[in-house]
């Protein structure tokens, strides 16, 4: 009835093909057969997808008719025999269990039986003042994934059962064997026709190509779109059907590098959505952020305030480069004056998890440029330089927490809303995680951890 009459039976022209099982890889709890191994910068975002069977009644409705009838006699091989026969059914029940689904319903019949041409009733039965007889119906089916991202159906199974029967000993006919055949004719019919519509509506390449296509844009976390979250999705992966009764679930996973890039917007390359590949799923996403804030901003602004202060010393400032080393941060400055050469002041790093700021509160001037100042006889160069420093760094601080909340909401923006009519997608954030603080020789780096939970809706 829903899916095939025959196992492997598809519409014209589609690939039946289920999709293979993953290759296990190192990766803890996931299997894969294109997804790259899982290193710590890599993003497992696992979508429970529900698909509601109801969505099915309408387009299932419309191939098993609610009633029918043979007005006109049909005669048997024989011609000896002729039936006519009305029926009325149920409303279809779905349910699903596992990787099957089971559709069944009730009829109530009534038929005649007469001689060839049905000029002779030979009997009726479910007439008036007869109640009509029952039928059941049903019929099982296990669903798989189809390499077009489509849902497929094999070993599908049909039973059609006379509760109440028809039978005729005129003429040596038992009425209920041809009602039979009747009956299993039109579930034959109803479950090959099914077998062509069910990828049609449970088609899930709309929602996949969707969601890839969303994790390639990069979005700005600020208003001067000078900072984007890249996702870079690398592969997604889906895992078997699972029935719960009303619905049938599934969870496609999609992995992908995330990041934050400063600068102009970076350039999108466009990737079709992957081959499909069955694998299994978390029960939480994880998606590891690290935002970097680069120094060519940090030195510009410095340079311009040390300039301004220092314009009327006898030591000045004319250019500013700060470095990273792991944990600590370095600041060369280039001065002139009555001292020329190199300058430096180091500060460790340390992050303030209630402001959520990295700390410079430390800046010291290095034992080396120290001495050199105290040669200097303006005294006052030191203070006025640290005092500069510090007003491009806010203080000593370098407040990232703000970009944290952007990613938490772009990719809240991305793992909510409607999706397309009828399906709707729902997420959220269980925790954000610091893991690290660190320095490159180019950038101050926050790393962080975001942990939720994501879901889809067919309905």
């Amino acid at each position: 009835m829903l899916l095939a009459a025959c196992a492997g039976n598809t519409a014209p022209g589609a690939n039946p093909t289920p999709v293979p099982a993953a290759v296990p890889t190192a990766t803890a709890g996931t299997t894969t057969a294109s997804s790259p191994a899982s290193p710590s910068d890599l993003a497992i975002v696992p979508v429970r997808v529900t698909f509601v069977l109801r969505t099915l009644t309408p387009s299932l409705d419309s191939l098993f008719p609610v009633s029918d009838s043979l007005s006109a006699a049909r005669c048997a091989a024989s011609g000896l025999v002729c039936h006519q026969y009305v029926y009325r059914r149920e409303p279809l029940r779905l349910r699903a269990e596992g990787p099957q689904l089971f559709i069944d319903t009730k009829l109530a019949y009534r038929a005649r039986l007469g001689t060839i041409g049905g000029s002779a009733r030979v009997a009726s039965c479910g007439y008036a003042p007869e109640a009509m007889r029952r039928a059941t119906t049903s019929m099982s089916t296990s669903l798989y994934w189809r390499r077009d991202w489509k849902i497929g159906a094999r070993d599908t199974k049909l039973a059609a059962v006379l509760v109440d029967p028809c039978t005729v000993t005129a003429l040596a006919v038992d009425a209920t064997k041809t009602l039979q055949g009747v009956i299993d004719k039109q579930l034959a019919l109803f479950a090959a026709e099914a077998d062509t519509t069910i990828p049609t509506v449970g088609d899930f390449r709309p929602l996949a190509d969707s969601l890839w296509k969303s994790f390639l844009e990069p979005t700005a976390l600020d208003s001067t779109n000078a900072l984007w979250l890249v996702l870079d999705p690398q592969a997604v992966q889906v895992t078997p059907f699972a029935g719960n009764g009303p619905s049938i679930i599934t969870t496609m996973v999609l992995y992908a590098r995330p990041r934050v890039i400063a600068g102009a917007k970076p350039a999108v390359r466009s990737r079709p959505l992957p081959v499909l590949a069955l694998g299994s799923a978390p029960l939480e996403y994880t998606v590891p952020v690290s935002v970097e804030l680069p120094f060519a901003e940090l030195e510009r602004r410095a340079a311009l305030l040390l300039a301004e202060e220092t314009t009327s010393g006898s030591v000045r400032v004319d250019s500013v480069h700060v470095r990273g080393m792991r944990d600590s941060v370095r600041i060369d400055l280039t001065v002139s004056g009555s001292l020329r050469g190199r300058l430096s002041l180091t500060s460790r790093l340390r992050w303030d998890a209630t402001t959520r700021e990295i700390r410079l509160d430390d800046l010291d001037w290095s034992l080396e440029s120290r001495g050199k100042l105290s040669r200097v006889k303006a005294t006052l160069g030191a203070p006025l330089v640290g005092r500069a420093v510090r007003r491009a760094t806010n203080g000593g601080r370098v407040a990232l927490g703000a970009q944290l909340d952007s990613v938490r909401a772009e990719l809240m923006r991305k793992l909510n809303g409607p999706m397309a009519p009828g399906v709707v997608m729902g997420s959220s954030v269980r925790d954000l995680q610091i893991t690290e603080v660190t320095a490159t020789a180019t950038a101050f780096v926050v790393k962080a951890r975001l942990t939720g939970q994501s879901g889809v809706w067919f309905q």
